[in-house]
């Protein structure tokens, strides 16, 4: 009986090696906003959405960000919305995967 576990564990092991798991891949899209002085300069209008992309990705995400990108900004009312794309460094990976399509994948889009 001692053999056939010692044979059934190392069957398990074989396939884990031969199949991993996928590993969790994260890709996040958040959304800020800042306040917008008419009366502010170009140059600290910047650093204050630098300021806020750099606070999303450093409180809104429990993992460390490989990618932090601000997708959009659009401006309403007196505020500037911030669209900013978080991911992990698997997160990138599968980014890449849907941007380039990998040979042999479809990408289809709904």
């Amino acid at each position: 009986m001692a053999k056939l576990r010692v044979v059934a564990a190392l069957v398990a092991l074989a396939v884990l090696a031969v199949h991993p798991g996928s590993a969790a891949a994260y890709v996040i899209e958040a959304l800020t906003s800042i306040p917008v002085d008419p009366a502010a300069d170009k140059e600290s209008v910047e650093k204050a959405i630098l300021a806020a992309i750099d606070d999303v990705a450093t409180h809104a995400v429990a993992f460390t960000p490989a990618v932090v990108s601000l997708r959009e900004a659009r401006l309403v009312g007196d505020r500037i919305y911030l669209i900013v794309l978080i991911a992990d460094q698997a997160g990138q990976a599968e980014i890449e995967v849907l941007e380039t399509g990998a040979p042999g994948t479809q990408v289809e889009r709904y």
